[in-house]
């Protein structure tokens, strides 16, 4: 009897795979082939799922983005301001997924910088954070309306500031560093 395969289940291995090789070696080292060593499949096999590099790598920042969206979710029982804080902190590259996500998305930053689909995805995953974060500074009451997407812009500024630096300096931005500014901030 033949095996059942979960196609959405080996999309997101092969997903996770490429991701590895990007934040090893970059969007370019990202090749059909090396995703596929990388699983630990053949090139044939890849195409099954995938059928080309684009396409691979577009999945690639989707399951990225749609592991953190993820994350985000987990807010019963807190209050809002804790909620808001949880948010900015899982989102700094302070755990293994939440690094290996920023390094995905600096490279899929840069490369969207000439390619018009990339920085839609991008455009758009920025515009839902921002609108989350909006959200829960209103709900913490920390503002309202135009004044609580300031705030909220202003956080994010912050998050992606103390990120880059954590992801290019960690020895001088360890975790707990980095979680004092958040605090701080807020």
């Amino acid at each position: 009897m033949p095996r059942t395969v979960d196609v959405d289940e080996r999309r997101a291995e092969l997903a996770a795979a490429a991701a590895r090789v990007i934040a090893r070696s970059g969007i370019g080292a990202a090749t059909v082939r090396e995703v596929a060593a990388e699983a630990g499949w053949t090139t044939g096999a890849l195409t099954h799922y995938f059928a080309d590099k684009r396409s691979l790598l577009q999945f690639t920042l989707t399951e990225s983005l749609e592991r953190r969206r993820a994350r985000r979710s987990d807010r019963v029982g807190v209050t809002a301001q804790q909620a808001l804080r949880d948010v900015l902190v899982r989102a700094l590259p302070i755990e293994e997924d939440a690094r290996l996500h920023w390094v995905v998305t600096l490279a899929f930053s840069a490369q969207a910088a000439s390619d018009p689909e990339l920085a839609v995805s991008q455009v758009v995953a920025y515009r839902e954070f921002r609108a989350d974060v909006t959200g829960l500074v209103e709900r913490a009451g920390r503002a309202s309306g135009d004044a609580a997407q300031v705030e909220a812009e202003r956080l994010i500024a912050l998050l992606d500031g103390v990120s880059l630096q954590a992801i290019f300096d960690p020895e001088s931005w360890p975790a707990d560093r980095q979680r004092a500014v958040i605090d701080a901030a807020l």
